[in-house]
Order: C-alpha cells, then structure tokens, then sequence
C-alpha cells in the first residue's frame, strides 16, 4: 500500500541473526543509539536505531512502538565501535548491539537517570508502637529500619557499606516501603572521592620510563606493548597511570582475562581507588552489572575493571584502556558473536583519542609482530622487584629418572628439601581427577563418552568417570563391563598427585587448586588466603594457578607432563605452551629465597623446552616466527574457519562441501591468488555432547581480500536451502581449532 505522506522513518537493528537493519515511522528525529520497542513479525522486541532517513516512504511503515531512553543506551562512539565489529567479524549487527547492552536493557525496561540515585529515609511521624507492630516478626527488617533511622537518608550502596550483615538489602528496601516505613527520593549521583592510598616511591627506572611513555600520549591514541617479565611491577605501571587519568578527570578502563584468577590486582585497585572502582564480569547480578554499567557511563566510577565483556562499558570521560595479560586465549569468545576483546580494546582506544596498554610476560606473536612492524610501541620491564630474580629452569628427563605415579626422583628430593626449610613447592599438572585413562588389561575396553570423541576420567573423591568436554558423570565400577575382569587407572591427575605426596609426605600440608577443589569464589579466596599466610606447604594445581598470583613463600615449581603441548596439531600450541610455562614458573622466587623450577620432560632436547629453560622470549618469538611466515600462518597471514555441527555423521560435512565449492568459485571468479579454501574435514573432536562436527578453513595473506570474499560467500550461502539445514557459524581469526 502507498503513502504519499512525508514521515520520518529509522532504520533499527534488531537482535535477530539476519545481516539487515529494519526500517519504522516515528513522529521525528530519535538520536541514533537509542532503545526503541518495535513490532518484529508477531512479536514486539527491543531494537537500537542506527540512522535516521527523512523521506518520503514508498511503503506503508509500521510506527515505532515507544522509544526506550531519553538518552541513548549507546554512545556515538561505542556505536561506531559495535558497527565496525559486525563488519569485521561478520556478525549480524542486531546480535552484535544486544551484546553491548546490560541485560536489564535488552528486554523494555526503562534505563535509569545514572546521574540520580535513589535514597531512603525512615518515615516521620510514626508512633514507635505502630514501628514495633510491624517489625515485631521481621529481625532483619527491623535491623535494617533502626539503621536508617539512625543515618538518615542513605543509599542502598551506603548501606551495604555499612556492613550491616543484611543480606538482599534491595528486597528489605521495598518491604519497608510496602509496610509505610520508609520513603525515597532521587537525589544527584555523589561523585566518588578520588582520593587514594599513597603510590609507591622507589620505582625502577625502567617503570618509570614505561609510565612517563605511556602518560606523555595520555589524550591521543597509541598503542604499547608492556613486555614485564613475572614479578617485575607490571601492576604498579597499571596503578600509576590510572592515577594519571583520575587527575585529568578521565577513566581508566582495565580489562583482565578472568576475576577470579586475579584477585591480588582487582585487590590493589580497589585498595588504591576505593569506592571509585566499579567492576564488569559474569559472576555478577544482572542489577549489579546494570549499576556498574550506569556508574562508568555518568563517570562516577573512575576505573572499570572488568573481563573480555567490560570492553563494551560506555565511559563518560575515557582516559585510557589497559589489557593486562594480553596474550590470554580468554579474551576471545568462543561462540556467538565471536569477538576477541583485545583487538576491539585497540579500535575503541582509536576512536577515542586514547592511549591502551598491552601487558604481558609473555606477548602475543601478533602485538610482536605489530612492534616489528612500527605500529606499537615495545616497553619493557626487564628486572624483578627488589632482590628477587628469575628463578632457575631445570628439565627432568623422564628417560633417564623414571616416574614414580607421576612424579621423579629430583623432583621428590626438591620437595623434600623444601619441606625441611620451610619453603613452599607448587606442583602444576593441567590435568583435573585421578586417573585419565580407565582400561581394562585383559580386552582392553577403555572408557569412553558416548557423547563425544573422548574418553572418561576417574575421580576417586567422589568415584565417578567424567567427561571434561561435556560433563557427563557416571558411577565408577570395579569390573570391566566387556569380559568381567579387573579395570585398572593409567595416567596422572591432580587428585593422583595429592594422594601420592600425602603417602611420600604424611606431616605436609597439601592443598588441590583445581576447579573439583575451588567451587566458589569464597573457597578461591580462602585458598589463596591459606597458601600467603603459609598454612599450605604444597600446591598442586592446574591452570588455576599460574595466572597472576604472588606467593612470596613459594620457592620450587615442579611441571608435570607438559609434553603432551609439544606435538600438537594446533600450531599454536607451542606458543600457547611456553606462556603456560613462563607464567607457572614465575610463581617461584619472588622474594628474597632464589627459586627453582624442574619440568618433567621426555624431550628435553626440544628448542621449545630450552627456550623456556633460557627464559628468552626472543629468541622464542623470533623462533615461531621464522615457521609461521614460512607457512603463511598468523600473524603472518590470516584465517577464516567455518563450522558446522548436525545430529547427523554427514550433515556438516555436505554443508561445507557446499560452501567450499561457492568459495572456490568466488577466488576464481575473482582472481583472488593468495586465498586458499581447503577441503572440509571433520573436527579433531568430532563429536561433542551428541552432535557431529566438521570445519573448513581459509587462508589468506591479505587481511582485506579476505574480507572481501566473506561478504560475497555469506550473501550466497545464507539465501540457499542448504544453510537451514545444520547449525553453522564462522571465525574471523579463530584461536582455537578444535
């Protein structure tokens, strides 16, 4: 139907998984970024406008439900930032703004004025017998009334920071106001205090230089690599130039790879910044993640800190973002809208005029190769703190010193050693439960998971087998299930270590820092609390450990079984394998005692296991990188991997076959020399929890021909039949290929 009428109409992304953007009729003008409630076919769904056409429309339009904000729920930076990133990854921007949003902003509920908060007071006038009517039954209520009666109008935050020990202070809140006992207002946001604790004043020269570097670009973009060896002062670099921030009245955005294994730096900066730190991370209330959303965005929270999602914090005032351990696999996501948080943390900070900072020991082969390039700048931290030095690297070579249930002579000696003068030993395996492999000697049936390609593990606390790829648990039994004769357990896990050292050990005190033994973030801290204290005499854990911890106490780290990262068909595996080492070995010697480090190894002729003997990253880097660029691999060439997965053996397979064939034609077609579309293949773990997957990869030395070519395969792919009929994704500079 026509309408000759002139309207005005917006385009509105919806989060739905379809590459367009939808046009409404509004009244007027609605600022690009804001929420709006549209009619979606027979439903009604949140949507974000992202332009505004005035014109005549040629159709008739349906009207804009209502418009959600009354100021936009994404900035015009942050908007350009999520466009940009549905370009490069590929990702339908509907899903790709939903993303950015809080949860309590992707369903119709209207945002806060984060420049307002709402404070409570005890109702005037009440007789106390009609107080204690009410509260007579209700303690807690009651505990909460007297306090607020005795403060005055206050917050909900002021009253957590009470430490009244009421817990669900919000649903009190709203039963006190139902019974007539309190009432509220809105009242400006208070500006956190900024003042903090005293920094440091001995810095090494070489922290100096590195916070003098970065704070003389603060107010233009730049991008630094800070290349700090563990326990050279990576932390206190961060520290310094937050504060730098703070007093130009701008924000520090930190992000980290994940909170709970980073306690100690989330720690210092909440010591440090106090009630100006707000944090961003999933073991949050989604009313938690909103007001820390809020506060960042009024810039009432001078520092965010927060995981790979608090990249899409809006910031009123941003004065710098931080990435620290950059090189961690966890800033990638994995599924979804498949984005890696450290290269969106690069554009945002280009977009904003600011400066961001890439910490690691252990940089990623990409930020090193954009040193090479002159598009960073490297910074490095050399030396450790004080009097500490890098610990000593030793390889066992289990050849020559047989294993005893997963450990070697030296390295029980070394133990032992430590045990008689009080020093503390880590022990890393990253493998969970007793025992990985469950076979029978006789016919040898091996337990498997009938869900996926892999095999179960035994967990002796508990008596179970377990698949650590899709969860399945199962009761352990004695007999083997094909010929009736004794299974017997092969192969060395966590809990296998811990028995054997309780045996070798009795009088040690041992703590298991696996995901099976620290279940929660309150048994996280008691863990970490009980080894800095020097309750614990031995650690045996996994990655858990490794990542950002400082145990001044510790003195020996032994590696267990880090072979099985020399030979993998992943050819970032060693890459991967060295940051594991170097960031397990820097736990050891961080204080006045030297440390040591014994890695149990059947190849210690390899160069990998010598390079991180020698501790040299250079030499590392320079190493991979001579066999990537050979191989056109990154960061030397860029990939493109497309997954499928189906119930069916062969769905995926046939769809990418398919697929293969459009991508071929279209490198034809276009002369597209330095693209190559390999043949599907099933995945290396072809079946998980149930479903059947395969994989196809592209390789290019071009990043933008690249691009070019998945704009014209997805358009040709997504209109055929074949797309609906497995469920398929792709992965714009995948980091995993499994």
């Amino acid at each position: 139907m026509r309408n000759s009428s002139r309207a005005f109409h917006v385009q509105v992304a919806v989060p739905v998984p379809v590459r367009q953007t939808y046009d409404y009729l509004t009244g007027g003008p609605v600022t690009t970024g804001t929420r709006v409630l549209v009619p979606f076919g027979r439903r009604t769904m949140v949507g974000i406008v992202v332009s505004n056409l005035d014109a005549t429309t040629g159709f008739r339009l349906k009207p804009v439900k209502r418009v959600l904000d009354t100021r936009p729920a994404l900035g015009q930076t942050m908007l350009k930032l999520l466009q940009w990133a549905s370009r490069y990854y590929h990702h339908p921007i509907g899903e790709v703004l939903n993303t950015a949003l809080p949860a309590r902003l992707r369903t119709a509920n209207q945002s806060e004025n984060p420049d307002e908060e709402t404070v409570y007071r005890a109702a005037p006038g009440l007789e106390p017998a009609v107080i204690e009517k009410s509260l007579g039954r209700a303690p807690r209520q009651k505990l909460l009334y007297d306090l607020i009666a005795s403060y005055g109008w206050c917050s909900p935050g002021q009253i957590k920071a009470h430490d009244s020990g009421v817990a669900n202070v919000r649903g009190i809140l709203a039963a006190l106001m139902n019974k007539g006992l309190l009432e509220c207002r809105q009242r400006p946001a208070k500006t956190p205090d900024t003042e903090h604790t005293p920094l440091e004043a001995s810095l090494t020269r070489e922290q100096q230089q590195a916070i003098d570097s970065i704070t003389a670009c603060l107010g233009r973009f730049s991008t630094f690599v800070l290349h700090g060896i563990t326990g050279s002062g990576k932390t206190e670099v961060y520290l310094h130039i937050a504060q730098s921030c703070i007093r130009l009245g701008k924000q520090a955005l930190v992000l980290v790879p994940e909170i709970a294994l980073t306690p100690q730096l989330v720690a210092r900066f909440a010591q440090r910044f106090a009630a100006g730190v707000c944090m961003i991370h999933s073991n949050m209330t989604a009313q938690q993640r909103y007001l820390s959303w809020c506060n960042a965005r009024s810039g009432r929270a001078s520092v965010v800190l927060g995981t790979r999602s608090a990249i899409f914090t809006p910031l009123k005032n941003p004065g710098v973002i931080i990435v620290d351990e950059e090189h961690d696999i966890s800033y990638k996501q994995q599924d979804g809208f498949r984005y890696h948080a450290r290269g969106l943390a690069i554009k945002r900070a280009s977009l904003s005029a600011v400066p961001v900072v890439l910490g690691s020991a252990t940089p990623s082969m990409e930020s090193m190769r954009n040193v090479d390039a002159g598009r960073y700048q490297l910074l490095r931290l050399s030396r450790r703190i004080g009097s500490a030095r890098l610990p000593e690297v030793m390889l066992v070579d289990t050849k020559i010193f047989p294993l005893y249930q997963g450990l070697s002579a030296p390295l029980l000696e070394a133990i032992r050693y430590g045990l008689e003068r009080q020093q503390q030993t880590i022990l890393y395996i990253n493998r969970r439960g007793f025992a990985p492999i469950v076979q029978c000697g006789n016919c040898r049936w091996r337990a498997g998971c009938d869900r996926c390609d892999a095999f179960l593990t035994y967990h002796q606390h508990t008596n179970t087998y377990r698949c650590h790829h899709c969860g399945k648990i199962i009761r352990a039994q004695t007999d083997c299930p094909e010929c009736h004769q004794t299974i017997f357990y092969a192969g060395t896990g966590t809990q296998r270590i811990e028995k054997v050292l309780t045996q070798q050990f009795p009088k040690a005190r041992i703590s298991r820092f696996d995901r099976d033994r620290i279940t929660t973030q309150k048994k996280l801290v008691q863990a970490l609390h009980d080894i800095n204290r020097g309750s614990v005499d031995i650690v045996i854990g996994t990655q858990l450990i490794a990542k950002g911890h400082d145990f001044p106490g510790v003195t020996l780290v032994g590696v267990i079984d880090p072979d099985r990262g020399l030979y993998s068909a992943d050819f970032r595996a060693p890459e991967y394998l060295f940051q594991q080492l170097v960031q397990v070995a820097g736990r050891a010697g961080r204080s006045e005692n030297p440390g040591r480090v014994m890695i149990q190894t059947a190849h210690p002729e390899n160069p990998c296991l010598h390079l991180i003997q020698n501790q040299n990253f250079d030499r590392f880097y320079q190493y991979c990188a001579r066999e990537r660029e050979t191989a056109g691999l990154p960061p030397f060439g860029y990939l493109l991997l497309w997954r499928a997965e189906s119930t069916s053996a062969t769905a995926g397979l046939k769809f990418l076959q398919f697929v293969s064939r459009i991508g071929r034609n279209l490198v034809k077609s276009n002369q597209l020399t330095d693209i190559a579309v390999m043949d599907p293949v099933s995945s290396p773990m072809e079946k998980l929890a149930g479903r059947y997957r395969a994989q196809l990869l592209v390789t290019a030395a071009h990043r933008k021909a690249l691009h070019t070519l998945v704009s014209c395969w997805l358009e040709v792919v997504e209109k055929s039949p074949e797309s609906r009929q497995v469920r398929w994704s792709i992965d714009i500079d995948p980091m995993e290929m499994f």
